[in-house]
């Protein structure tokens, strides 16, 4: 009972903070831009919208260049987070990538006219804009839709577990988009299932995961030098960071059976963290690099590891589809949709977790409200079961037969 009740005043305030933000920039934009912009006929290239986390932007790869097979002579610009703007760059998937801040565009009325004003008079209008995020937001991603003039529309249905509301969602689909293509998959389908679905209502071909290989040629991945684990801490959540004794278990067990130097990676808010697993590792082989690089040298060290530890972020899925054995501790909130990946897909990733009952929360945790510490499925974790899985793992990488159970 207790469990429920925190559950849903959880998800009633974030509810009702969104509803009443996304009413008031939706009136805000309609005062200033008018109805959807349109144009008769669009210059032959197309706009793409992205501007939530690395992870999500990372995992969308193979859908954008399977449209780019489908559609070899049109440009693709990519409105993007600036976060991961230069990422976004070294793919040559695009012509160009235009930043814009989510969280500004969120919260501040006067960038929000700035930024809409500058890609108004920076953009002919294209032949298709192109609405691909599943859980979008009225006043980020439908309200940039709304004001850029286009000539055509194409979005899918939106994620039914959104906070926004849904009267207003349905609404703003039904006005906005020229073509609002069904989706009839779970929330938690897989993101690359979800696009391979996507590809199918186009009648398009499969979603091409190749995109990876060809990143990984084209960065010239090979590893120089002396080999290396990375741990990444940088999940931007402290309730998905998991508790320091299971990580210096798993570290102390990488340090005994492969003698490498780790590398801890993250920025300078996960500083404590690092600096708390000093006393449990050998200092001559562990080191802290947090807030020490970009993210883009950061992804450039974690894609030359030998090995990569840490949560579920951006730079542990960048690891794991190009090629580097990742070891993932992760939660249940969004189980399904980005981890653990399809069976039928070939990156090496391992997936550590305490399996509850109420996976797929949308980490809207009912047993605990501090956002502080580590939600239970991650914290519950025991350090010996995760040891035991680190190992049996190792071997199957390493290619030694497989450890008699314990």
């Amino acid at each position: 009972m207790l469990f429920t009740l925190r559950q849903g005043v959880q998800k009633a305030l974030w509810r009702g903070k969104v509803a009443a933000r996304s009413t008031l920039a939706l009136i805000e934009g309609m005062k200033w831009v008018g109805r959807p912009r349109r144009a008769a006929k669009g210059v032959p290239y197309h706009v793409f919208l992205r501007l939530d986390g690395l992870g999500d932007f990372w995992l969308w790869l193979p859908f954008v260049a399977s449209l780019k097979k489908a559609f070899p002579d049109k440009p693709f610009v990519l409105i993007a987070n600036p976060l991961w703007k230069e990422l976004a760059q070294r793919t040559n998937l695009f012509l160009d990538v235009l930043p814009v801040d989510p969280v500004l565009f969120r919260h501040k009325s006067a960038y929000r006219r700035s930024i809409l004003s500058e890609l108004i008079r920076q953009l002919p209008p294209p032949e298709v804009l192109w609405q691909t995020t599943y859980t979008r937001r009225i006043v980020v991603e439908d309200l940039l839709a709304w004001s850029i003039p286009t000539q055509s529309r194409i979005a899918w249905e939106r994620d039914p577990a959104t906070a926004e509301p849904l009267l207003l969602s349905r609404w703003i689909d039904r006005h906005l988009y020229e073509k609002l293509l069904p989706s009839s998959l779970s929330p938690l389908a897989h993101e690359w299932v979800r696009y391979q679905h996507w590809l199918h209502t186009l009648a398009l071909d499969k979603l091409d995961l190749s995109v990876y290989v060809h990143l990984r040629d084209q960065w010239q991945t090979t590893p120089n030098g002396e080999p290396y684990i990375i741990l990444l801490l940088g999940t931007g959540r402290s309730y998905r960071v998991p508790p320091v004794p299971l990580l210096a278990r798993l570290l102390q067990t990488l340090q005994r059976r492969l003698g490498l130097p780790i590398y801890a990676v993250g920025t300078d808010k996960e500083t404590a963290v690092a600096e708390a697993l000093e006393p449990y590792l050998k200092p001559i082989t562990y080191k802290n690099l947090c807030g020490k690089h970009s993210l883009t040298e950061a992804a450039e060290k974690v894609i030359k590891a030998f090995l990569v530890v840490g949560p579920e972020t951006g730079l542990t899925h960048i690891a794991a589809t190009m090629g580097v054995p990742t070891l993932l501790i992760a939660g249940g909130g969004h189980w399904g949709r980005f981890i653990p990946y399809p069976v039928q897909t070939p990156f090496p990733m391992k997936v550590l977790t305490h399996k509850m009952s109420c996976f797929g929360c949308g980490w809207h945790c009912g047993y605990q409200l501090s956002h502080q510490k580590p939600v239970p499925c991650i914290e519950r974790l025991s350090p010996e079961l995760a040891e035991q899985e680190l190992l049996g793992w190792l071997d199957l990488l390493l290619g030694l037969p497989a450890r008699p159970s314990a």
